[in-house]
């Protein structure tokens, strides 16, 4: 148990060296140090935030929830206009990547299958005369 607890710390550690990790979490850095990327991510936070007090409450008002999703979807698309913004969306999306796939080399190492393979555990190949995946 302790070699793959070892193994385990190894990988973490490699994947916080990686190139793709570095780069996000200074685009992260960047987006803070920005006033206008900082303020977009803050309002957005914020009328998410009041859509879910008002959700929450006993007495919801449908007008003013209405009001609160509109506002939340205009600091939304305001947010996603951010360059600084989408750079880190990319940086966050390449990241989820590389896990995604250190997830599947660990699952295809140790049950032999990748992710598509479970989908269809069991099955030849030959549907005609099966009804379990249609």
């Amino acid at each position: 148990m302790r070699t793959v607890m070892m193994k385990a710390q190894e990988l973490a550690e490699s994947i916080l060296d990686s190139e793709i990790y570095q780069k996000m979490k200074q685009q992260e850095n960047a987006v803070r140090r920005d006033p206008e990327a900082a303020k977009a991510l803050g309002d957005m936070i914020e009328k998410r935030n009041r859509v879910e007090n008002i959700l929450s409450a006993a007495d919801m008002d449908p007008n003013e929830l209405a009001e609160a999703s509109r506002e939340m979807e205009e600091a939304e698309k305001r947010m996603n206009e951010n360059e600084m913004i989408q750079s880190l969306k990319d940086c966050r999306k390449d990241f989820q990547t590389m896990m995604d796939n250190v997830n599947k080399i660990l699952r295809l190492v140790i049950t032999g299958e990748t992710e598509d393979d479970t989908k269809f555990s069991g099955c030849g190949g030959n549907c005609s005369g099966c009804s379990g995946c249609r």
